[in-house]
């Protein structure tokens, strides 16, 4: 049974699109530290997209992908 991602949490996909990069270069920076608000679930990167948010862009909030 797949289990939803919280409302304020996204794939680290999601932060590798909006930095234009792509998904195998954000998964080496974000093991290195330097994506903000990412975090390890077992063996997957996740995202705190208010942190990304606040730290990348400046801004607040933004609504999760679907």
């Amino acid at each position: 049974m797949a289990r939803s991602l919280p409302d304020d949490v996204a794939l680290l996909s999601w932060a590798a699109q909006r930095l234009g990069i792509a998904t195998s270069t954000a998964y080496r920076l974000a093991s290195v530290g330097q994506i903000p608000g990412c975090f390890k679930v077992g063996s997957q990167w996740r995202v705190s997209i208010p942190r990304f948010l606040r730290e990348v862009h400046g801004a607040e909030s933004e609504t999760r992908p679907s």
